[in-house]
């Protein structure tokens, strides 16, 4: 997806929020090195995912904090575990198995911290949870039948906290008998699961086999990946990404396999790229 002017406040508000997170009082060094950022590489044309990798790494760099996230992973993990069993029961009582599972996933997307556009603590999702299943998902006629039709699925996660709701996807695809091998962020980066975040949920027992883009950035950058993942996806069936940043990454590649985003639409220019309304659950299957 390509950059617009819009997603410039968007990346500096997260970049003030994280430095906050950091807490060593480098607010304005930060504000100053994105700046600088801005300057060189906000341009019209860029991949979206590649201005904000380019930002987070300038922030990053200054905060002298490795993972300041940590704490609000942490606390998003214990919270949304706690609905766990509630969604698993909304699947098994569900007329459409599938099509609930994915909406439990998608709603999890909401855990998106310090952009503005969705929720700044872990604690609201204790509020928006009855009514973010309600809504149910938005999807095209070609998602679900892709879905099924796949004997192996790469899954590529998202945030921590969103990635409770995804055990429940991913318990329903292999209790269908698919082969299911998840992808996390090669290094911390936003509240972004990665390894260490898997073992220390267990996320990594609910998969066949889990690796990571291997590099710091948002979503996946395919020109950086490492051979294992490239050969992942030359070998799966089917690639099952969620969450915006991944959307932004990838949905400019020629990856040569069905894609399945899974989202929620918590920004304009995602939503008009995407071909959704604002503040919805959305699956969309692209084939290439």
């Amino acid at each position: 997806m390509e950059v617009r002017p819009e997603c410039a406040p968007c990346l500096m508000r997260r970049a003030i929020f994280q430095a906050g997170l950091a807490g060593n009082g480098r607010e304005f060094q930060v504000i100053s090195s994105v700046s600088r950022t801005f300057v060189d590489g906000l341009r019209s044309g860029r991949n979206s995912a590649e201005v904000a990798t380019d930002v987070h790494r300038s922030a990053y760099s200054v905060m002298g904090v490795k993972d300041p996230y940590l704490q609000l992973k942490i606390t998003s993990d214990e919270i949304a575990e706690r609905y766990v069993n509630a969604a698993e029961k909304e699947v098994a009582s569900s007329e459409d198995p599938l099509r609930t599972a994915l909406a439990v996933a998608a709603l999890g997307n909401i855990m998106d911290f310090g952009s503005g556009i969705a929720i700044d603590d872990p604690n609201e999702f204790k509020d928006l949870y009855d009514t973010l299943i309600l809504q149910g998902i938005f999807t095209d006629e070609k998602a679900l039948p892709a879905i099924k039709a796949a004997s192996s699925v790469l899954y590529i996660f998202d945030n921590c906290g969103e990635s409770q709701m995804d055990k429940v996807l991913i318990r329903l695809l292999r209790r269908m008998g698919k082969r299911v091998v998840g992808v996390v962020r090669g290094e911390p980066i936003l509240n972004d699961m990665t390894l260490e975040d898997a073992i220390r949920t267990g996320i990594d027992k609910e998969l066949d086999s889990i690796l990571t883009t291997g590099v710091f950035a948002v979503g996946v950058d395919m020109k950086r990946a490492p051979k294992d993942l490239k050969d992942a996806i030359k070998s799966t069936d089917l690639i099952l990404s969620k969450g915006m940043a991944n959307y932004e990454s990838l949905s400019s590649e020629k990856l040569g396999k069905p894609v399945v985003y899974v989202l929620r639409t918590k920004c304009v220019p995602v939503a008009e790229s995407i071909g959704a309304d604002l503040g919805k659950n959305v699956v969309r299957f692209f084939e290439q």
